[in-house]
């Protein structure tokens, strides 16, 4: 029985340096990835994020279980789509979904359920078929997921809300906007910034339905 007890451990062990290697990777990648600055020039960006995308594919493919890598390379596809001209745009798009997509078949709850925000955000924001995938019905199915496994976040809040007054229900959002508004963000959070940003988003968006 104890040698039964120390197999355990020892695998339990190495499936956590496993995932500490992993997520040091992904840390390292997304602080770059954040940092890139937005005035850069935009050839410059462009191949700063073309090479940061092949970091983070390596990644995903040496740690092929984990949802992280996939959620991480897919915001950075989304990125570049930002940059783009429009038929790449929606490639890079498409892209990204797939591997959100898979980050959810994984493990939904992964990075605070960002994997099931984006997705939600993707379907009510690109066009319907046939000439993307946008569907807002998918879009609050995942917004909604994205509520359950996070009811705290500043995202899950904000862009729910966003979907809903696009849905022209501002009533309904109100409290989910006040919600966002009211979370208190950790300085130390690797995406503070980007909190901080929504949370200015979501003021905003309550001013302008008041």
């Amino acid at each position: 029985m104890k040698k039964l007890i120390f197999v355990v451990f020892l695998l339990l062990f190495s499936q956590l340096s496993f995932a500490e290697v992993m997520q040091a990777r992904v840390s390292e990648i997304e602080s770059t990835w954040m940092n890139v600055d937005e005035k850069e020039a935009q050839t410059e960006r462009k191949n700063i994020f073309l090479q940061l995308v092949d970091d983070v594919t390596d990644v995903v493919v040496e740690f092929p279980g984990y949802a992280e890598p996939l959620i991480l390379k897919s915001a950075i596809l989304l990125t570049l789509a930002e940059d783009a001209a429009n038929y790449s745009s929606l490639g890079l798009v498409k892209q990204a979904k797939k591997l959100l997509q898979k980050a959810v078949g994984i493990n939904p709850t992964a990075s605070e359920g960002s994997a099931l925000v984006t997705l939600g955000v993707l379907y009510y924001k690109v066009p319907a078929w046939p000439i993307a995938f946008g569907d807002n019905a998918k879009a609050e199915e995942y917004l909604l997921q994205a509520l359950k496994v996070n009811p705290q976040g500043v995202d899950t809040n904000y862009y729910y809300a966003e979907f809903l007054i696009e849905q022209g229900k501002a009533d309904e959002a109100r409290p989910f906007l006040n919600k966002a508004i009211a979370i208190k963000i950790d300085p130390k959070h690797p995406a503070f910034i980007m909190k901080m940003k929504e949370q200015k988003k979501a003021y905003d968006a309550l001013a302008s339905i008041s």
